[in-house]
């Protein structure tokens, strides 16, 4: 037992160095200059809400003024991940923190949760499988560039919050079913219930692990006509009480979107369906056997009536909602707005983000890089769980198994974005291949020339483990900080544009009345997935971003043929200046979007415009400065309401010109 335990914490110890190693490749790049940079948009604004939460701990901005201007809107996420975010410069400095420190202190909590989420993988796979697995499958999660991505030092994304806290919560329930009729079993599923609220609180998408937990508690049911009534309220129906309570308190009576894509009210009453759902089920059942005592039953229609009280107002709207976050994970989403928000994406919006492409959209190598060949043994992998519930071998914790890998492969094949979700997946699925091979390879051989099942095991996983190897290295060479003539511009944009409105002042959490400086703010309209990073470095509002606001209208400005269109489209978003840069890669997708035509031909000398190219505001303002020009016979022509105020010194040459890579305009017509 002691070796066991040596071996266990030995290897527990060698991922977190080599994680801590791998994952601190980042360190050089962003602190090159005087302020520690984040590596993608979405980071700059988790940043502008945790420089709120510093100030104002433990709360933080709900529904944003500045973006989506002049309407606002709600910012998406659960405030768990940006209160951790905040957490170190509030405790080391008090509310008044600067934002260097915040910036330079934040940086680390990615890599602090990634290395968590290898230590919680490790203690969930010794608890199936025994130590050697534990270490096996931290090592796994610790170098694999599928995790990596999304827990480097300066990441500040709330993907690897996402890893840990869902892996903490399937650790949580699976300790929980594995003698469920145990004394002090109860403890161990209000455990989980906790652990899957917090999950709930740092993303809102996290409501699929209770969907996993319900799912799990009902075939168990139905394998060995145990009760899962008390699970069920202790798992499900205890997190939508806290998220609840905690949702009110947070968005202390801001509108907000019931939805799938926004944290408010359907997380908790998501959850609290599933709990009714289950519980109704489970005594249908155990009525029909006879086995509820008087008071037990009436008890139990209390709880139901309790439940189905906050769920039934929502019935319609939940189960649209519920349709429409499977059509989103499956890349289909008609877009919606509700109170404060989106109900539901622009389709072309996540039609134009990378991540959100399937995982096997460019082939084979991206998932091998990412997740190795484990990721081929899944399946198998899902189906010896499933045959261990029907055999009722702990049927309990395979059929959460069986459930976490079917939705788990869903997810990572539907968008590579979840391939962070696959990793402890493809960790666990290499021991089952391990298990299988070593098996095999034993009852093969002769007694004297058996290898001893530890070695089969180790060397099964690491010829899993060896495609991600190009992964790794392509991952520790990448460029992730955006170049510096970017910043330049943007620091232009915060020493010269005019800012009536305090970016953080306390009066912006709501509700309204608003500052009344916000009558007096212009906006900058760019590209949408500049929106979080303007927002946050020029600290002036914002009409698209990288949430979805405004994408509509930022493409339709930039596509615009006439300077009249774009203006009437300026005006409406009370918008004085335009960041202009170039979009010729994206081009013809945005053109589709507004069910245009191309506007570039593709030919083996690269993207070239059409007449109608040129027509566009894209055009006049990237490529000619907004003062036309003549071009054998086509003639573009002037802009009268647009003034370049600034260029990067960066640029290309287009046509034989310079054509700087960042521009402001400002539009001198109001």
């Amino acid at each position: 037992m002691a070796s066991r335990r040596a071996v266990f914490l030995l290897g527990l110890a060698a991922a977190v160095l080599v994680g801590t190693v791998l994952r601190l490749s980042t360190y050089r790049q962003l602190r090159a200059g005087p302020r520690t940079r984040a590596v993608s948009a979405d980071d700059y604004y988790h940043l502008r809400r945790a420089r709120f939460s510093v100030t104002h701990f433990p709360r933080t901005i709900f529904f944003d003024p500045l973006m989506n201007f002049p309407a606002g809107g709600v910012s998406i996420w659960p405030p768990l991940f940006d209160l951790a975010l905040a957490a170190p410069s509030r405790i080391l400095h008090g509310p008044y923190a600067s934002r260097e420190a915040i910036e330079r202190e934040a940086a680390w909590v990615p890599l602090v949760l990634g290395l968590a989420t290898v230590v919680v993988a490790g203690l969930l796979a010794a608890r199936l499988y025994g130590a050697l697995a534990g270490a096996l499958v931290a090592l796994f999660v610790a170098i694999a560039p599928g995790h990596l991505l999304w827990s480097q030092y300066g990441h500040v994304d709330q993907n690897v919050a996402e890893s840990f806290v869902g892996v903490a919560a399937l650790l949580a329930f699976v300790a929980s079913r594995e003698k469920p009729d145990s004394g002090g079993n109860v403890r161990r599923e209000v455990v989980a219930g906790i652990v899957l609220t917090l999950a709930v609180l740092t993303w809102q998408g996290a409501i699929y692990w209770g969907a996993i937990f319900a799912l799990a508690l009902f075939i168990e049911s139905l394998r060995t006509g145990r009760s899962v009534f008390r699970p069920a309220v202790a798992t499900l129906a205890l997190p939508a009480a806290l998220a609840a309570g905690a949702t009110l308190a947070w968005t202390r009576g801001l509108p907000a979107p019931f939805t799938y894509v926004s944290f408010g009210l359907f997380q908790p009453v998501f959850l609290a369906g599933l709990a009714a759902g289950l519980g109704l089920l489970d005594t249908a059942v155990a009525r029909a056997r006879g086995s509820i005592p008087g008071r037990e039953f009436l008890l139990r229609a209390a709880v139901l009536a309790v439940l189905l009280a906050a769920v039934v107002p929502f019935g319609a709207d939940l189960v649209k909602s519920f349709a429409g976050g499977v059509g989103y994970v499956a890349g289909r989403t008609v877009e919606a707005s509700g109170r404060g928000g989106y109900v539901s994406y622009p389709s072309g919006w996540l039609k134009g983000i990378f991540e959100t492409r399937p995982l096997f959209a460019d082939g084979i190598g991206l998932p091998l890089r990412q997740l190795s060949l484990a990721l081929f043994v899944t399946p198998v992998a899902i189906v010896l769980w499933t045959l261990r519930v029907v055999a009722r071998r702990r049927p309990g914790v395979h059929a959460a198994l069986a459930v976490w890998g079917c939705v788990t492969l869903f997810l990572a094949v539907s968008q590579r974005l979840n391939v962070y979700y696959a990793v402890p997946l493809c960790a666990i699925a290499s021991i089952e291949a391990a298990r299988l091979a070593s098996a095999y390879i034993r009852r093969r051989a002769r007694p004297p020339a058996r290898p001893p099942r530890r070695r089969v095991a180790v060397l099964v996983v690491v010829a899993l483990a060896v495609p991600m190897a190009a992964g790794i290295v392509e991952q520790l060479r990448a460029e992730q900080v955006p170049g510096s003539d970017l910043f330049a511009t943007l620091d232009w944009m915060h020493r010269t544009l005019p800012r009536p409105v305090d970016p953080y002042d306390a009066r912006l959490f709501g509700p309204p009345p608003h500052p009344p400086e916000l009558a007096r703010a212009t906006a900058v309209l760019a590209p949408w997935s500049l929106g979080h990073l303007v927002l946050y470095e020029s600290e002036v509002p914002v009409v698209a971003n990288n949430f979805g606001y405004g994408f509509l209208d930022s493409i339709r400005f930039f596509l615009a043929s006439s300077e009249a269109e774009a203006l009437a489209i300026a005006r409406s978003r009370r918008a004085r200046w335009v960041l202009a840069a170039d979009l010729v890669p994206r081009l013809n997708d945005y053109a589709g979007y507004l069910g245009r035509p191309p506007l570039l031909d593709r030919t083996g000398s690269g993207l070239v415009p059409r007449p109608a190219y040129f027509e566009t505001m894209q055009a006049r303002l990237y490529d000619f400065d907004g003062k036309g020009a003549d071009l054998a016979g086509l003639a573009v022509q002037p802009l009268t309401a647009f003034r370049l105020a600034f260029a990067s010194r960066t640029g290309t040459i287009r046509g034989g010109r310079f054509v700087a890579r960042w521009k402001v305009f400002e539009i001198t017509e109001p």
